[in-house]
């Protein structure tokens, strides 16, 4: 089952949304969707930690490992 939901944007907001959707092939609806889910992901946020982590200690690999 679907809800709706009610959002505000702003007009300038609103036809980047508009153009990105089109230049995707897919609607507002879908693309809003789709970023909200990306964004909920746990897993993902877990591999963003992850490469966090490692960006904290690029300097040892590369020290190690060299380039």
């Amino acid at each position: 089952m679907s809800r709706h939901v009610t959002i505000r944007l702003d007009e300038d907001f609103h036809e980047r949304l508009k153009a990105r959707a089109a230049a995707l092939g897919t609607t507002v609806t879908a693309l809003i969707t789709e970023v909200t889910e990306r964004e909920l992901d746990d897993d993902r946020k877990d591999f963003l930690s992850g490469i966090e982590e490692f960006a904290d200690h690029w300097g040892y690999f590369q020290e190690r490992f060299g380039n």
